[in-house]
């Protein structure tokens, strides 16, 4: 017989020995059954019904024959309701369930040889209803009479009436008792028997499973002994493939092969270890071919992970559940994502509020297929070029992953921000210049006629005199204001080259707070000095950069009004959050005024915007061209002191 064959006959085999070692238990416990089905669902419901029954009696005599012992009609009234309305109803129908009980377990198969038994209780309980029926009317007769007001009257016919009354009562009473005790006792003895029976079934029936069950146990490890030896071989078979995924040399299959032919098998464990032997050594083959490419691959791969890691664009791979992944180095910082692992996160909880936009434009990518972009997005500090394109392999198809690309392209827009201003002022530089030279000669000649015409007004009438001088004098104001603007035009387009040397900016600060105080105080305006020590020397035009400052000041001054505070102060510039490394000097201009809006910084510095009522909208962009002159720069930002602070940058020398 084959290997197979051997397996199945041993199969075979226990399975009709178990069969038949289960078929005789469950035998034997049906018939253990029965006897348990007639005791709890029989005997057992009788001996209650009969026990409940016995006990309503025994209330319903306990409750009659206190009301034969109270005196009181008002006490006694209340104990005759319940004998006569709720036992009578109760007792009949307990009767009625023990009849019912009994004829169902007459029906039984397992209940035949209770059959007379059963005949007689059924009997004994119509009996018990016609002796409760006399029962029931005797109790009434006697409850009649208790309730009438001369029951305890002394005259002797109703002491004897009453007598005779009781008298038939407690004999009615006797009799209707015996009859329920008998039916209970019966019952009981049966239910003993019953019991009895059931114990004696319950340990044949262990008795003759115990045998059957050790003889199936017997042969059932016979069987299990000879389908071990059939499979013994295959342990040699397990050693050998042990050894061959060891990487050792295929002589060893060989070896164990040899010994399993060697002991007279030729089934199919003998094929499975001719076929092992083939396999080491096609593994053996294609060992050496897989080690190569996989070194090939290996650098690929390496290649590949650098190429990725290098580059500046920021690259996340978005799952189709829209998790991340994974992510390159780049996209971190890109993408303004936690430094913490964000693998395996969903994208909508990482990425910036900024990128939120991106979000619904990945799901229609994965649908469609085809690239979204998002130019210029703006996350916290950097400006983004977003490129959303489906993963694709070899073939062009997507599996639903989506590439999310990032690229910073903040300073290309700075310097093309830059360029753009740089032009529009160049622009404006020559303007002004044609404009300066167009009109500062006409200016000219208005304010000197108007000023010829303010000395002729002593000859109005007195009536027209203060009239005609305020017009003149508001036309000449304008003609004023006009040249100045004109002069501020003039300055921006004709700006020096400016003429650096080294410089403490401490000093600078000093020099100019002691030029400005008293101007400042003119106006009731506090200046404060704020320098911090060893600042680095810085390259500057000091006349030009005095300039700018004073500007700065002035405004300050303009903002803060009578009663208040400017500070000028020096400090350090540090690299990021070292600080050890110190490249340069800021200058900080400060005052306690009402500040500048943050949706007004950004216009500050543009040409011809302004937030005073006579301003010209030159004077910050000024300052800034001078700023940038000197390779710095300026930025306005919240103030300590409530107000403005308008901070210069400055390399060091």
């Amino acid at each position: 017989m084959s290997l197979q064959s051997r397996v199945f006959a041993g199969f075979l085999v226990l399975l009709l020995v178990f069969g038949a070692a289960s078929a005789f238990s469950v035998r034997a416990l049906h018939g253990v059954r029965g006897d348990l089905v007639v005791l709890t669902r029989g005997y057992l419901q009788l001996g209650r019904a009969a026990t409940q029954l016995r006990t309503l009696q025994e209330l319903r005599d306990a409750t009659v024959d206190r009301a034969l012992e109270e005196d009181d009609a008002l006490l006694r009234r209340p104990l005759l309701a319940l004998p006569r309305e709720l036992y009578p109803e109760v007792m009949a129908e307990k009767l009625k369930e023990i009849q019912a009980l009994a004829r169902q377990l007459q029906g039984t198969p397992a209940a035949t040889s209770d059959t007379l038994f059963l005949e007689t209780v059924f009997a004994q309980a119509r009996r018990a209803i016609d002796l409760a029926s006399a029962y029931d009317d005797a109790t009434a007769r006697l409850l009649d009479a208790l309730e009438a007001p001369t029951f305890r009257a002394e005259d002797d016919a109703d002491a004897q009436a009453r007598a005779a009354l009781v008298d038939d009562w407690r004999k009615r009473r006797e009799v209707y008792s015996r009859e329920l005790r008998a039916i209970a006792l019966g019952v009981d003895n049966r239910a003993a028997d019953a019991l009895a029976r059931v114990e004696r079934g319950e340990k044949r029936s262990e008795a003759s499973v115990v045998a059957v069950a050790t003889a199936a146990a017997a042969i059932g490890l016979l069987v299990l002994g000879m389908m071990i030896r059939a499979l013994r071989p295959l342990r040699t078979l397990v050693t050998a493939t042990q050894a061959l995924q060891k990487g050792e040399s295929a002589a060893v299959v060989d070896d164990v092969t040899a010994v399993i032919t060697g002991a007279g098998h030729d089934d199919e464990v003998a094929v499975l270890a001719r076929e092992l032997v083939n396999l080491a050594r096609a593994l053996e083959e294609r060992e050496g071919t897989l080690a190569e490419r996989s070194q090939e691959l290996l650098r690929l791969s390496a290649f590949a992970e650098n190429v990725i890691r290098s580059v500046r664009v920021g690259i996340v791979v978005v799952d189709e559940q829209g998790r991340i992944r994974t992510l390159n180095p780049a996209a971190r910082s890109v993408f303004a994502l936690p430094l913490q692992d964000v693998e395996q996160r969903r994208l909508k909880d990482v990425v910036d509020e900024a990128l939120s936009a991106a979000l619904p434009l990945v799901e229609e990518v994965r649908a469609t297929g085809a690239l979204r972009a998002l130019p210029l997005l703006a996350v916290k500090d950097k400006v983004v070029d977003v490129v959303i394109v489906p993963l694709r392999d070899r073939a062009g198809s997507s599996a639903g992953e989506v590439l999310l690309l990032g690229e910073d392209v903040t300073a290309r827009e700075e310097a093309r921000g830059k360029l753009v201003q740089s032009e529009r002022l160049a622009a404006i530089g020559r303007l002004a210049a044609q404009i300066t030279h167009e009109i500062r000669n006409p200016l000219s000649s208005i304010g000197l006629n108007i000023e010829l015409l303010g000395d002729d007004v002593v000859h109005l009438p007195a009536e027209r005199r203060a009239e005609v001088k305020s017009i003149l004098d508001a036309v000449l104001s304008e003609v004023r204001r006009l040249a100045e603007i004109t002069e501020g035009y003039l300055r921006y387009a004709r700006l020096p080259a400016p003429q650096k040397q080294e410089k403490d900016a401490g000093d600078l600060c000093a020099d100019l707070v002691a030029f400005f105080a008293n101007e400042a105080s003119q106006k009731g305006v506090n200046v404060e000095l704020h320098v911090q020590e060893a600042l680095p020397k810085i390259s500057i035009d000091v006349d030009r950069l005095r300039q700018a400052l004073l500007n700065l000041l002035r405004n300050g001054v303009e903002a803060c009004g009578r009663g208040g505070t400017v500070r000028i102060s020096a400090r350090r510039d540090h690299q990021g959050d070292d600080d050890a490394v110190v490249v340069g000097v800021k200058i900080v201009v400060e005052d306690n005024g009402p500040g500048v809006a943050p949706e007004l910084r950004d216009k500050l510095f543009s040409p011809f915007f302004t937030t005073k009522k006579e301003g010209t909208g030159l004077g910050l962009l000024l300052t800034r061209e001078i700023v940038r002159e000197q390779k710095g720069d300026v930025v306005v930002d919240d103030g300590a002191l409530g107000g403005a602070a308008f901070v210069v940058s400055l390399p060091a020398a």
